[in-house]
């Protein structure tokens, strides 16, 4: 049994799921999704509902065979501390203590809790088409959705332009850490497309459009905004993200996915360096080799 935790909005759990796959696919054992931290957590919730995956949720006796609940069980005290005496890939329970990929995790043995954040896709690759498959949408499109998708499907060079502010505009520690990308960023990058491509249309995708329509070069760009659905529709936006045919995506791990499922030939996706705004983590194995960077001051 793999066991991943999940934690925070639909982008990481897209991430802590990926890596839960692949390491149970290439280890014969089953996943399951340790879904506790969304019972105490006021911001986030489970988004996997959403999706045609094949996991089920992990119970507390699955927990506690894996040793996890070690504080209403002493002898799971003692193997958690014998575990920690273990060579990181062989313990049963697997923190992850660098954000750059870490290549001896992909040889886990299992039965294994995964606890960590895992954002780079060599921890899932090999298990790319089991990913897009189980990434598609089992909740059914509404009719705006709908008719944004056949919009998108029937434009000749589709954008999807993500700008995320939200709580990293709102929140100090967000801000602090992970920062808003400037629209130096995306001018250069709307301006590397407008001359590389003949009359694109821009799918404006933000948590605040009017900001984001205030602040994008309207009289140079065609922008259409996919503004009607909600934090609870984040699923109907991704996959209408990954509809289209090229990407400028934010400092986040949901339009990054939304770039990374998008399956048309020849896309070109720009991403903002530095990625966070304040940190020390190595984010140079979270991007695809063919992906374009963009540097902002």
């Amino acid at each position: 049994m793999i066991v991943t935790r999940l934690n925070g909005g639909l982008g990481n759990q897209l991430f802590q799921y990926a890596m839960g796959r692949r390491t149970a696919e290439v280890t014969g054992q089953t996943l399951k999704l340790d879904t506790e931290k969304f019972k105490t957590c006021s911001l986030r919730n489970y988004r996997l509902i959403h999706f045609n995956i094949e996991a089920t949720i992990a119970t507390q006796e699955d927990k506690r065979r894996l040793h996890i609940l070690r504080r209403q069980d002493p002898l799971a005290l003692f193997h958690y501390l014998l575990d920690k005496l273990r060579p990181a890939h062989l313990r049963r329970i697997i923190r992850e203590t660098n954000f750059h990929f870490q290549p001896a995790l992909r040889n886990i043995n299992g039965p294994a809790y995964l606890d960590g954040d895992w954002q780079s896709p060599e921890y899932f690759k090999g298990a790319e088409g089991q990913l897009r498959r189980e990434f598609t949408l089992c909740s059914p499109l509404d009719h705006q959705d709908c008719a944004a998708e056949q919009e998108i499907q029937a434009t000749n060079h589709s954008v999807a332009i993500h700008i995320r502010r939200g709580d990293l505009v709102s929140d100090p520690t967000s801000n602090e850490t992970h920062g808003t990308v400037s629209m130096d960023y995306y001018d250069r990058a709307i301006e590397e497309l407008l001359q590389k491509l003949n009359t694109p249309k821009f799918f404006l995708f933000s948590d605040d459009p009017r900001w984001a329509i205030q602040n994008l070069p309207k009289e140079k760009i065609q922008l259409r905004p996919i503004d009607h659905n909600g934090p609870e529709k984040d699923y109907a936006d991704l996959h209408l993200m990954s509809q289209c045919q090229h990407h400028i995506i934010a400092n986040s791990t949901f339009s990054w996915w939304g770039a990374w499922l998008g399956r048309k030939p020849h896309k070109r996706v720009f991403y903002p360096t530095p990625w966070f705004k304040n940190s020390p983590k190595n984010t140079s194995s979270l991007f695809p080799i063919e992906w374009e960077t963009i540097y902002c001051d």
